[in-house]
């Protein structure tokens, strides 16, 4: 949209001071119109406003039966990281992450997370610990 803004009329009365004209009068008319800014940064790269992270994700186990869901879960962790995850049981169990030998128990109907840095590389089993049911397989690489 073009806006055209009269910002006011100026009427000038130019005199001529010399004696020998007869006092005429000279009237000139000014419009002064402003039209929008030619210098607008619509055009211009706006700068990005930061990302937030996304959101993270916590990988969840769900147990039906005494067995996992989908089958053995493969989680890859960096060393250095956390080592997150959640189990969600209809049994209760102990559930056990090997080599890190952390042990917590889940009730049937509840859920644990486990939490533990991730200090040792390799692969390590996740398992429902009194059923001997593998839940997941977890991979420390190298940071």
């Amino acid at each position: 949209m073009l806006a055209v803004v009269v910002a006011g009329e100026m009427f000038l009365v130019v005199r001529d001071d010399d004696d020998s004209d007869s006092g005429s009068t000279t009237t000139a008319a000014q419009t002064t119109t402003s039209t929008p800014d030619e210098t607008t940064t619509a055009d211009e790269p706006q700068p990005e406003k930061p990302k937030p992270p996304p959101a993270s994700r916590i990988p969840l186990i769900e147990v039906v039966n005494g067995e996992p869901v989908g089958g053995v879960a493969e989680l890859t962790f960096s060393k250095g990281d956390d080592i997150r995850f959640v189990v969600e049981s209809d049994v209760a169990d102990h559930v056990h992450l090997h080599g890190y030998d952390v042990f917590q128990d889940v009730p049937a109907g509840g859920k644990v997370e486990f939490n533990v840095p991730a200090t040792i590389e390799g692969v390590f089993e996740v398992e429902l610990e009194d059923r001997v049911v593998p839940l997941a397989e977890i991979t420390v690489e190298p940071s």
